[in-house]
Order: structure tokens, then sequence, then C-alpha cells
């Protein structure tokens, strides 16, 4: 019971880094479900837009037409890829997904928004939505 309550203290990004994920090639996230990937790509949007709106600063509006701009028409070409290949009902239950609460530090961390593109790409690449770069 102890080790559930300190884990439960942990950051996200830090239960991933203890779970072996990363968004290399070879390792964790090439290797996890689109499913799984998808889902993590709403936990982090929620955390980037959380951060952008709690710490720095930016009104709820402006942070969502931002993301809107940015990612919107990406983001649905993935769902509905994913939705054609594994059902509504699959994709419900992974945007239900817990998202963290964010400190809020000196700077604002422009990582989570990082991250949220790091697995956009993923699933872009695995769905043949995007050709690989280089």
């Amino acid at each position: 019971m102890a080790i559930v309550l300190s884990l439960r203290r942990l950051p996200f990004a830090a239960m991933l880094a203890l779970a072996g994920c990363s968004t290399a090639p070879g390792t964790g996230w090439s290797r996890a479900s689109d499913i799984s990937v998808y889902s993590a790509m709403h936990v982090y949007a929620r955390a980037a837009l959380d951060e952008e709106v709690l710490c720095a600063g930016f009104s709820p509006a402006s942070a969502r037409d931002a993301w809107e701009r940015d990612f919107g028409a990406r983001h649905d070409a993935v769902t509905d890829a994913l939705q054609r290949r594994y059902g509504p009902d699959a994709l419900g239950r992974a945007r239900r997904a817990w998202a963290p609460s964010v400190a809020c530090g000196d700077v604002p961390d422009p990582a989570w928004r990082a991250r949220y593109a790091r697995l956009l790409r993923l699933l872009e690449l695995r769905l043949r939505l995007a050709e690989a770069e280089g």
C-alpha cells in the first residue's frame, strides 16, 4: 500500500520513465498499442493546455485556438483513422484517461506540448497519414 501511495505522488512523466516508455524507435511507445499511444497523447494534451492556462497565463479560449490551429487537422485525421480501425467505443475510453495536475515552475514548460506532438507524429506514421522524414 505504501508503494502505491508513493507512486501516486510521482508526476506522470516519471511514471512513464519508470515503466521504461520512450518515444524513440525500438523502445516503449514504438511498441505500445495505437490506443495506448492515443490515450497518452490525450494526457499530454490536457497537461499542456493546463500548463498554458494555469502557469503561462493564456486565456482558455486563446490556448484552445492555438492548439486547434497547430494540431487540429492532424489530430482529427488520426482520430478518424483510429475510429475506422478500432471503433468509436475504444477511442471514447482512451479519451477518458487520467491527466496529471501541472505544477507551475518559474518559467513555462513546453515539454507537455512536445510530448503530445511526438505521439501524434508516431500515430501519423503508423497509420500512414504522413511520410517519414529523412
